[in-house]
């Protein structure tokens, strides 16, 4: 029940004190005497077989297990005793909250009442009030007026002060109830049933490989988010691989301790299949390109070569005529280094291995110098110049580049390459779009995060992991 409006300053409170859902509470009593019960009865069945009766477990394995089902027996007689003593101070809590609740909503009334009969009690006349000094004496009947006021306001006052007295003890009794529920619950696990070493490690681990995977989740989140902003960056696709890696580890973990989803585990193992898929699609392209750009080299360096020759033919026919022709010497000179600038392109093209514009980019799953800086390029081109791709963003830039090349490449250098097949662009960008959505419509849609109001968002989550569950 949400808190109850009013205007609870007129009881000294900011707001309603006493916030209370009662049939939640009936409903949480309901819970624990069942779950008293179903344990009791399981009890009472390793009771019996710890006792030698056969009717309901027999075999080898009943044999194996007979000797310690007592002990297990009183073990869940004590667990049973913890929900019955939750049951139990439930209950007796319930009629002290729903006393509160009435009180509380009384005393409001009451001092309403008397804020209201505190108004009236201010408007009423005061013949007192702005006499001058040499007036004659107040009448009986100005008297009378003077106290029916000062009483009126009196009463206001008195009623207020019952009103907040009144609030007090119920937030007083409602405390002292839940304190004395509350003790009765601490008495009730007081019982020798501990948890072994072995118990408080996995609750351990198991709250450190909750909190890694929400961690991890909200950071791949987080990256997909700027890979759209900023799309491109081999830097965060090579840290939402990492994060991938990690949330699928934690989530395998925590299934195969019985405190996780496989559903979980189903979705991060997409998710990081989807990035390997990019990988290996990148990766295609990487090869296409530079095995284009090994043939392209080809070309351009046998391009180079034939002008390069044809210069050294016609440097030599100016050697010879030298004597005989004055500007031959000049002739010779400007073929030098045009001969020389011809070199030094090809020497140049060879060792950067760009050709045309078109060079070999580092892959994001070798993070270095060389993929920071290209890096870097990118985000710069986003922020500095507000040149945001949609190729980079469906990752279909290699492949449209490499049809660039391919085109440029025939045109310059009469060199023919192979240009990546039509599907591969389609294959690339579903990748991205299978991505986004298992990042944010499953992973922000369907999942339970765990945090808040938001624990169970869809109704069939809970059916389809507790499926999964008994399915392995």
């Amino acid at each position: 029940m949400p808190a109850r409006a009013g205007n609870w300053e007129l009881l000294h409170e900011s707001s309603d004190p006493v916030v209370a859902d009662v049939p939640v509470v009936h409903e949480l009593v309901a819970y624990y005497t069942t779950m008293a019960e179903e344990i009791t009865s399981e009890a009472a069945v390793l009771q019996r077989i710890g006792d030698g009766d056969t009717t309901r477990f027999k075999g080898e394995s009943a044999d194996a297990v007979r000797s310690k089902s007592k002990e297990v027996a009183a073990s869940l007689h004590k667990m049973a005793g913890r929900y019955e003593a939750i049951r139990d101070a439930l209950t007796g809590y319930v009629p002290s909250l729903e006393e509160a609740l009435t009180e509380s909503a009384a005393a409001l009334r009451d001092a309403e009442d008397a804020s209201a009969a505190g108004t009236r009690a201010g408007a009423m006349p005061d013949p007192s009030q702005g006499r001058a000094e040499n007036a004659p004496p107040l009448t009986a009947d100005e008297q009378g007026a003077i106290d029916a006021k000062h009483a009126a306001s009196s009463r206001a006052q008195e009623g207020a002060d019952a009103a907040v007295a009144r609030l007090r003890r119920a937030v007083d009794g409602i405390n002292a109830a839940g304190k004395a529920a509350a003790s009765t619950i601490r008495a009730a696990w007081d019982d020798g049933l501990h948890d072994t070493l072995g118990d408080k490690s996995k609750a351990f681990f198991s709250k450190l490989l909750k909190l890694i995977v929400k961690i991890f989740t909200y950071i791949g989140i987080a990256l997909a988010a700027l890979a759209i902003l900023i799309p491109g960056v081999g830097m965060l696709t090579f840290m939402a691989a990492v994060a991938a890696s990690v949330t699928l580890v934690a989530n395998i973990a925590l299934a195969g301790m019985g405190e996780g989803s496989w559903l979980d585990v189903i979705t991060s193992a997409v998710g990081l299949v989807l990035v390997g898929v990019g990988g290996i699609v990148t990766k295609a392209a990487s090869v296409a390109k530079t095995a284009g750009l090994a043939k392209g080299m080809k070309g351009f360096e046998k391009m180079n070569l034939d002008k390069i020759k044809k210069l050294q033919d016609v440097r030599s026919y100016n050697v010879k005529n030298a004597l005989n022709d004055p500007n031959a010497a000049r002739t010779v000179g400007t073929i030098d280094r045009q001969i020389n600038r011809l070199t030094d392109l090809r020497v140049d093209t060879t060792m950067k291995n760009v050709l045309g514009g078109f060079k070999e980019k580092p892959n994001w799953w070798h993070p270095n110098k060389t993929l920071w800086a290209e890096d870097k390029g990118k985000i710069a081109d986003v922020l500095s110049k507000g040149n945001w791709r949609a190729d980079r963003l469906f990752s279909v830039d290699r492949q449209i580049e490499m049809d660039a090349m391919k085109v440029a490449l025939q045109r310059d250098y009469g060199v023919d390459i192979a240009a990546l097949p039509a599907w591969h662009k389609y294959v690339a960008g579903g990748r991205v779009v299978a991505s986004w959505t298992n990042t944010f419509i499953y992973g922000q849609g369907i999942k339970p995060t765990g945090w808040g109001s938001d624990q169970e968002r869809v109704p069939g989550y809970k059916e389809a992991s507790g499926a999964l569950v008994h399915g392995f």
